[in-house]
């Protein structure tokens, strides 16, 4: 969990560093139109207008009237323009990218994924891209794929302890100075409280997590993801009907929130409802084939059923996908002597005392976050 709040934080700055660096003016670049900084904007975006009018479905039209919008975060004007000029001209990574971070600022991060997706693995070089990626997946709380898109930004990075050292060190400071910014303008603001409730989460004080998570719920019982992190926080102190309440509620406003599917789950196989989990990680599943502990899930559920021979492609499955973890080979060597199937139970005992033998000699390096 550290990891995971860390990441969230150095998202946070990293967006303010794109924002203020040249980033943004680089790729701009690298087409022939910018704006003229001589003319007034209003009347440039005038002209470019006037030129959209008369030729609708000429791109570097569509394009120039575009980056004049975005220099005003004019983000509502410029996105029906992007969503004609990708129909015309669906292999421009520019406008995919474009599309992307303006599906985001509407609100939109679901939709927001597709267009920075093209855009991020057409230019691997494209920061931006992977940048606001990364921000959707936190936004729809998919902090796994959140984790990979950040973790292409920092490839980019040269492998420098002197630089690496100062540029976790400007990015804590920049970090600090936003969150004085969030407090002073929203101190009781939703946000505020679930920054608060994440801190708390962080230094292991659940309760304390608790209570600011039910006051950003109160303030905004409207959104899913809300509703998702105080259902994980009740989880974690042993509050199994208040979790299933939240993360029910989760799902209910948003259907499509697999990891609430994912995470009830999980729940409702400690309270030993194995037919009611089945269908939570069939849902997520559906939702998004790539949540590989889903897999894992799904074959307990089916194993507490007693649907063995449904359990063991799902998990072998999953030790094709996880073929670290040690723990479907003990559930399916359960399963092979139930099966009546001696040779392929020993043979899945073997695996899981080598694997696990060989996890408890992993010793995973301390990670300490300067000034978190």
């Amino acid at each position: 969990m550290t990891e995971n709040f860390s990441r969230r934080s150095l998202a946070c700055v990293l967006g303010l560093v794109l924002e203020l660096s040249e980033a943004r003016v680089a790729a701009a670049q690298q087409r022939s139109y910018k704006p003229n900084p001589a003319a007034s904007l209003s009347k440039q975006i005038t002209v470019a207008e006037a030129a959209v009018a008369q030729k609708p479905r000429d791109p570097e039209a569509l394009m120039r009237l575009v980056k004049l919008y975005q220099a005003e975060a004019e983000f509502g004007k410029s996105l029906p323009l992007l969503e004609r000029l990708v129909v015309l001209a669906p292999g421009d990574l520019e406008a995919q990218r474009f599309l992307g971070i303006n599906r985001f600022h509407a609100g939109r991060p679901r939709e927001a994924l597709d267009p920075l997706k093209l855009a991020a693995q057409g230019n691997p070089r494209d920061d931006e891209a992977s940048f606001y990626l990364g921000l959707c997946y936190l936004a729809l709380d998919r902090d796994d794929e959140a984790n990979k898109a950040f973790d292409r930004l920092a490839e980019g990075v040269r492998k420098n302890v002197d630089e690496l050292y100062w540029l976790v060190k400007g990015y804590s400071r920049v970090s600090s100075v936003m969150l004085s910014r969030l407090a002073g303008i929203g101190e009781d603001s939703y946000r505020m409280h679930q920054v608060r409730g994440e801190y708390f989460d962080l230094d292991n004080n659940p309760d304390q997590a608790i209570k600011e998570y039910e006051k950003a719920v109160q303030l905004r019982p409207d959104l899913s993801s809300l509703h998702y992190v105080l259902g994980n926080a009740y989880w974690k102190r042993s509050h199994p009907d208040d979790a299933v309440a939240e993360f029910r509620r989760a799902i209910e406003l948003d259907p499509r929130n697999f990891m609430a599917h994912y995470q009830l789950g999980l729940v409702l196989l400690e309270q030993n409802n194995p037919a009611d989990a089945l269908k939570e990680f069939r849902a997520a599943l559906n939702e998004q084939p790539g949540l590989v502990n889903a897999y894992l899930g799904l074959g307990k559920a089916l194993y507490q059923q007693k649907e063995y021979a449904a359990a063991v492609p799902i998990l072998q499955r999953y030790t094709g996908l996880a073929p670290e973890d040690p723990t479907p080979h003990y559930l399916l060597h359960q399963i092979f002597r139930r099966l009546n199937d001696p040779a392929a139970a020993e043979e899945q005992l073997a695996l899981f005392k080598q694997k696990e033998a060989t996890a408890k000699a992993k010793k995973p390096a301390a990670i300490k976050f300067p000034e978190n």
